[in-house]
């Protein structure tokens, strides 16, 4: 059997904005012979949960900060309440899915990035034998960013991140970031621009320039890991709109300036 991988991120700061339609797409998607594979954040959700239990929530570069208890939070939000809350909504849509993690089946092999971070991890390796096989019986993987090192340990990872390495390793036709936002701004004079089309030398003199900060910097970095083998390019998009997944609408990563629409749309109709 072929496959036709669409690669989908939600952020965390969309996930209870999301747009019915959304789940809906998906399913047609799938009808239409295209395979979603869905990875979510939960950032937001994490950070009240840490209050609540007295943890403060601390960030390097947009990348949370993960010690022995905030682990347990991590994993807890997100393979748990929102990896679950997500598949419901799925399935509520008549969209066939099933929730898992990066740990699952070995997707996600990581090792930790850096020490000062703590239980974060840098994906080395996709092992997607797992989202080949619910494919082929008809399933919508919902990833939650997890991973797994040699040794058995588990890592929290940006689900930005772990969605551009898996959209590298699946060669997917296009990588999908659903935000909170319809993409990216650029400065000019006192205002602001939303950029329908941009490169990646354009995205690094941005952030290298400070007009990319934040949570920012790691969409728009797996942005461009995504971008290394999709032919589709990249679209960072409001998921809070209707059809934000058929490319109309939000900010349009391309390997090379140009005019033409390099980037087909997908039919969700």
């Amino acid at each position: 059997m072929g496959f036709r991988p669409l690669v989908i991120k939600i952020g965390g700061s969309v996930l209870e904005n999301l747009h019915p339609s959304f789940f809906r797409e998906c399913g047609q998607l799938m009808e239409q012979g295209i395979h979603p594979v869905v990875i979510h954040g939960g950032g937001p959700e994490i950070s009240r949960v840490q209050k609540r239990w007295g943890l403060s929530a601390r960030f390097v570069d947009g990348l949370r900060i993960t010690d022995d208890e905030g682990l347990k939070v991590v994993e807890m939000v997100l393979a748990g309440r929102i990896n679950k809350s997500l598949t419901a909504r799925f399935c509520a849509s008549r969209a066939s899915a099933v929730g898992i993690s990066g740990v699952d089946g070995g997707l996600l092999e990581v090792e930790q990035k850096d020490p000062v971070l703590g239980w974060v991890g840098e994906v080395t390796a996709v092992h997607p034998r797992l989202l080949y096989s619910l494919w082929e019986s008809g399933w919508i993987p919902v990833v939650a960013s997890l991973g797994l090192d040699g040794s058995g340990n588990r890592y929290n990872v940006n689900a930005d991140t772990a969605a551009g390495a898996i959209a590298r390793e699946l060669a997917a036709e296009r990588l999908i970031l659903v935000t909170d936002v319809p993409g990216i701004w650029k400065r000019e004079g006192n205002s602001r621009k939303l950029l329908s089309r941009v490169t990646p030398e354009e995205v690094r003199e941005m952030i290298q320039s400070g007009e990319i900060v934040g949570g920012m910097i790691p969409k728009v970095r797996a942005a461009l890991t995504g971008l290394e083998t999709a032919a589709g390019g990249v679209l960072i998009t409001d998921g809070s709109i209707p059809g934000c997944l058929g490319g109309e609408m939000g900010t349009r990563i391309v390997k090379e300036a140009t005019t033409d629409d390099v980037v087909p749309h997908l039919s969700t109709k």
